[in-house]
């Protein structure tokens, strides 16, 4: 039940967030922009102090104060999933890819929606 709850609020949310003149479109796009902002200046902070860099860094320092089969294995695998994620991020552009995701999903979601309003008035004004 909770995929389909959760697409149902989806295409709502799309379809609500296109109408031009209502309340609740204006406070979807709002709320939007604003974790948008909030997603985007998380990033530049990263980028800026290099957070996740440092992240890791101290982890592979935590590391290699240990000795022992079971360090050089996690150091290994973490160096096979960290070179896997940045190489796929350079291949791909997960961020633009993602938005790309998000803004078709959206849109797809808000026909969707449009199209049901349009058929239950349809049947409504047949059924009259």
């Amino acid at each position: 039940g909770g995929f389909w709850i959760g697409a149902a609020g989806f295409v709502a949310t799309s379809y609500l967030a296109k109408k031009e003149d209502d309340d609740v479109s204006a406070v979807l796009k709002g709320v939007s922009s604003a974790s948008l902002e909030a997603l985007n200046f998380v990033d530049y902070l990263n980028q800026k102090y290099e957070v996740s860099g440092k992240v890791g860094a101290a982890l592979s320092d935590a590391l290699d104060s240990t000795e022992g089969e079971t360090s050089s294995s996690v150091k290994s695998t973490l160096g096979t999933v960290n070179g896997a994620i940045d190489s796929f991020d350079k291949d791909i552009g997960i961020r633009e890819t993602l938005g790309g995701l998000v803004l078709a999903g959206s849109d797809l979601a808000n026909q969707l929606a449009t199209k049901v309003v349009e058929l239950n008035k349809n049947t409504r004004s047949q059924t009259s």
